[in-house]
């Protein structure tokens, strides 16, 4: 079993607290170090201040000498046998150490750390450590801080975390099955491009209501294009040292050197002004934020200003960079032309970090006018990454959420890479045999055709062709942002939407995209060769099963005639029906809660034979003991009601065992609160059953035509009536939205286990897979580490000999269900596909498992994977690809597949 997860999580706060805080920002801190044995000097002391309120919140309980005890050991801890530190601690030397504690390099990645070092932590158990410490901390920089100290280049950006043996098994075809195209990309891939970038624009549609660090949207642009003007001087001088053989320091470099590159750049008002804009700038990167009487300068002044300093590339080529790859994208960068950017090798920034490094370690130690503008650049950086990746601590898909919709503005010109991207980022350190890149559909079909091409023409050009598939999901949301009235309202209130119903605008919106893929299948049908699936994503509890089901049901009816069309005019292709999987049984109030969404899905029969569950996390804990944990739950009055009718309906269709004593609890409860919400003075159950059921039957949602005229039918019975007033009664939504105190009683926690059981037992009849993403759930549920997580429960049977808590488990354990491992979104979660294999692989050890059997469980979790993907054979070859192309392309189509005359 591993150490603590919550000791591990307060270690990583910690470690990065001196590289990454806005603390170390606003100190301008250099160096750590004691003024006495014990006692910190003073800079030092505000510095630890900082960490110590920031950890207090966080510790759940640990005193405040634990956490100085936590804090001494994380800064100053020395290998053992070596001598204690003397004097201070520089910053460069500092994050040496920290990236030798956890990283070494095999020659040709970085990797972790294999010995146990004397420390006593196992590579498994740093693995532990490293989860964390990634999430705070950006991987390349304690890359090049590992390999500053020798001649030697980076031979990577990203951590390799896969043993030799685990590589073995991932050189095995792969599928990523769960991947979201607007976060498939690594960190430092975003921040190569906004070096390109921001020669061009700023990123001017940060969301003004955010949390921002460095003040708000602005001052935070401010910062990073400050950052970037900093960065080019950092580099001036290195490169001088290094090619042209200048000595001095950074002060003297930009008294001699500055002024001529300001005279070499084109600025309206000449040199010296262009100089003091740079030199604000560089000021300007280097104070505290927040001071009233320094103004933020404007992130637009700052943007012509680097444009300036780079000589931004004609326009032209800014185009050609736009509509070639990624590699001419990274060329974008100023410090490309020194230290390039080449597939396969390190990135610039991470070439340019570890000579900065370098120099900061050798013959720079008392320059401090660059160890201040080169700290005071990386917390900049470090901060942007921690705007991006999610924060632990705190569970739910709304965190999640938060950190997903900055990336939108912040995308820039990678937006019209997203599938190479992809592809660059998930085929690393594994053999990907199989990727589906989801994205949002369009609105209009010649958009949605243009999304299929765009993923067409990039695997056309990638070096290895894994199988290919665009996924499209629709994106649930919580609030109407302009309701009825001009007010923000929920989705869910009927006198929010100008339709009149519940979720009718969300409907009419989702609706007018199932019409676009719907119709560029129907003029396209070579297109169903990439576009392979549904999906609905987002605030999962934001809104209910039976909204989808009629855009669901609609795009695979067309998929359906569609293909049978395909294989008519391609049989080589082999294409199928349009497959789905789902976002459900990921969050939820209280376990009941996220079955009932799994099972609606059986229920409509939106999920079929070979289809997918995204997560399906409810369908994994133990029942008793998630009740001891969770012994109350608050959720909204209908949604009791509804978890109460849909209990209540498993044991009429004898899909339960009965407890008379429970079965009467229950009608009791639901009685009541449908007498309450509904506003009936008599209540026949029997009735809100059906009505239940009948909100998920898309003829009867049709029937009352939903969501296009909210004037009742003439003749409805007493069923359809009650559903019309759940759509349509906005005292009904109002009343329902009380919350209530759910105690959890034993007899339901029974109940709970019981359906669960059933449900999986559901799912492995119609081969469903579950999409297991590690590292999304860790954070999601706010999880201490993946010693325990759901898919270990779910998957194939652990060894029972090695099992941490043999009870979870019953002797006669069900089959397991098919579980995949993927990777959900990189960039959120710090992540990549073999990385999340690496995860669970050391979690497995911690658990007492050996390697064999931990390989052998992961690469059974790798074939149901593969066994589960969409994507078609077909779509690996360049021939097939290119039917799919625009006829400017001068390819010609295979016959039979031109579109049809409109």
């Amino acid at each position: 079993m591993g150490r603590d997860g919550r000791y591990q999580r307060l270690v990583a706060e910690a470690e990065a607290w001196p590289l990454a805080s806005l603390s170390a920002h606003a100190h301008r801190t250099l160096q750590l170090g004691h003024a006495a044995a014990g006692v910190l000097d003073g800079p030092t002391q505000k510095l630890a201040s900082d960490l110590e309120a920031h950890l207090r919140t966080r510790s759940e309980g640990l005193s405040l000498e634990a956490l100085r005890a936590l804090r001494e050991h994380s800064w100053f801890a020395v290998e053992p046998g070596s001598p204690p530190i003397a004097s201070g601690l520089s910053l460069a030397e500092y994050l040496r150490r920290l990236a030798e504690r956890y990283l070494a390099s095999d020659g040709h990645h970085p990797q972790l750390r294999p010995d146990p070092a004397g420390d006593g932590i196992t590579r498994a158990e740093r693995a532990a450590h490293w989860r964390w410490l990634s999430l705070r901390v950006p991987a390349d920089l304690l890359i090049a801080g590992l390999h500053a100290p020798s001649e030697d280049e980076p031979s990577g950006d990203e951590v390799h975390l896969p043993t030799s043996h685990l590589r073995d098994v991932l050189g095995r075809p792969v599928s990523e099955t769960h991947l979201h195209g607007g976060a498939a990309y690594s960190f430092p891939t975003l921040w190569s491009v906004w070096m390109g970038w921001f020669r061009d624009a700023w990123p001017e549609k940060l969301r003004p209501k955010d949390t921002y660090p460095f003040g708000d949207a602005m001052g935070f642009a401010s910062k990073l294009l400050a950052a970037a003007i900093a960065r080019l001087f950092l580099a001036a001088f290195l490169r001088a040292r290094e090619l042209h053989g200048e000595r001095g320091d950074l002060r003297a470099f930009l008294a001699s050197t500055g002024p001529r590159l300001a005279r070499l750049a084109s600025w309206p008002s000449g040199a010296a002004a262009l100089q003091r804009e740079y030199s604000h700038a560089l000021d300007y990167l280097q104070r505290p934020s927040g001071r009233r009487q320094d103004p933020s300068p404007s992130p637009g002044v700052l943007q012509r200003v680097y444009r300036a300093l780079t000589g931004a590339p004609p326009t032209g080529s800014r185009r050609e960079a736009r509509d070639s790859s990624l590699s001419a994208l990274f060329a974008q960068d100023p410090l490309h032309a020194w230290l390039p950017s080449i597939e396969g090798r390190p990135f610039t920034e991470t070439r340019f970090t570890t000579r900065a490094l370098r120099y900061l370690l050798r013959e720079g130690q008392e320059d401090s006018g660059f160890a201040l503008l080169f700290w005071q650049y990386q917390r900049v950086r470090c901060q942007a990454h921690a705007f991006l990746i999610e924060e632990p601590g705190t569970a739910g898909l709304d965190w999640f959420q938060v950190h997903f919709n900055r990336l939108s503005a912040l995308r820039g010109p990678l937006e019209e890479h997203l599938a190479e991207s992809a592809l660059r980022h998930t085929r690393r350190g594994l053999h990907l045999g199989s990727l589906e890149m989801r994205a949002t559909p369009e609105p209009d079909w010649v958009s949605i055709r243009d999304q299929a091409r765009n993923l067409a023409q990039a695997h056309m050009a990638a070096p290895e062709r894994p199988e290919s598939a665009l996924l499209f999901h629709f994106i649930k949301e919580r609030e109407l942002s302009q309701g009825r009235g001009g007010h923000a309202r929920l989705h869910a209130d009927p006198s929010g939407n100008s339709s009149g119903f519940r979720f009718g605008d969300w409907f009419l919106g989702r609706r007018r995209q199932a019409l676009a893929i719907r119709t560029a299948l129907s003029h396209h049908p070579e297109l169903l060769l990439v576009v392979r699936g549904l999906d609905v994503a987002s605030a999962e509890l934001a809104t209910p099963t039976w909204v989808t089901v009629p855009l669901l049901q609609q795009v695979r009816r067309q998929s359906r005639t569609t293909a049978s069309r395909l294989r008519r005019l391609a049989p080589q292709w082999e294409a199928t029906e349009l497959h789905i999987t789902y976002h459900a049984g990921e969050e939820f109030r209280r376990l009941v809660e996220g079955l009932r969404r799994i099972h609606e899905l059986l229920e409509s029969e939106i999920l079929q034979t070979g289809d997918r569950i995204g997560h399906g996390l409810a369908l994994g804990p133990d029942a008793p003991r998630l009740a001891e944990l969770h012994p109350v739950a608050v959720q909204p009055a209908e949604e009791r009601l509804d978890d109460l009718l849909w209990e209540l309906d498993r044991y009429g269709q004898g899909q339960l065992p009965t407890q008379p004593a429970r079965v009467e609890r229950v009608r009791s409860e639901a009685t009541a609160l449908a007498r309450e919400l509904l506003g009936l003075s008599r209540v026949e159950l029997d009735l809100l059953l059906l009505a239940r059921r009948y909100r998920h039957d898309t003829q009867v949602l049709e029937y009352l035509r939903f969501p296009d005229e909210p004037e009742p039918r003439a003749r409805m019975d007493r069923v359809l009536r009650l559903v019309w007033q759940h759509l349509t009664d906005a005292g009904v939504f109002r009343r329902g939205q009380r919350l209530v105190e759910v105690h959890n009683h034993p007899a339901e926690t029974a109940m709970a286990a019981e359906a669960q059981a059933w449900l999986r037992s559901l799912l492995r009849e119609r081969e469903i897979t579950v999409e297991s993403n590690p590292s999304s759930n860790l954070l999601v549920l706010n999880m201490l580490g993946l010693e325990h997580h759901p898919a270990m429960a779910l998957g194939p049977h652990l060894p029972v000999a090695h099992e941490a808590a043999p009870a979870a488990r019953p002797p006669e354990a069900p089959p397991p269900l098919l579980v995949s491992i993927n990777s959900d979104d990189p960039v959120t979660f710090a992540t990549s596909l073999a990385d999340e294999y690496a995860h669970l692989y050391f979690a497995l050890m911690r658990r007492g498992l050996s390697a064999h059997e931990a390989l052998r469980w992961l690469d059974q979790l790798r074939e149901n994977g593969w066994r589960s993907r969409f994507t078609l054979a077909a779509s690996t070859r360049p021939d097939v690809l290119r039917q799919l192309l625009p006829p400017r392309s001068k390819l010609r189509p295979i016959e039979g597949l031109q579109p049809p005359p409109r």
